[in-house]
C-alpha cells in the first residue's frame, strides 16, 4: 500500500498504526495538496473569464 501512494506522487504523507485488527492507515494532508487545489481553482477562473470575454467581446 505504501508503495503505490508513493509510486503515485500523492501529496499526503502516510504510515501504517499497528494497534489491532486490522491495522489503519493514516493519510495526512500536505501543503501541496492545498497549493495544486488554489493553484487549479486560479487556473479555472482565469479560464473562465477568457471565456466570458470572447462571448462578450
Amino acid at each position: 500500500m505504501h508503495s503505490g501512494i508513493d509510486s503515485a506522487e500523492l501529496p499526503v504523507r502516510h504510515r501504517t498504526r499497528g494497534q489491532g485488527r486490522p491495522y489503519t492507515l493514516v493519510l495526512t494532508k500536505t501543503q501541496e495538496l492545498f497549493t495544486r487545489e488554489q493553484t487549479a481553482r486560479r487556473q479555472a477562473a482565469a479560464d473562465l473569464a477568457w471565456l466570458r470575454s470572447l462571448r462578450n467581446g
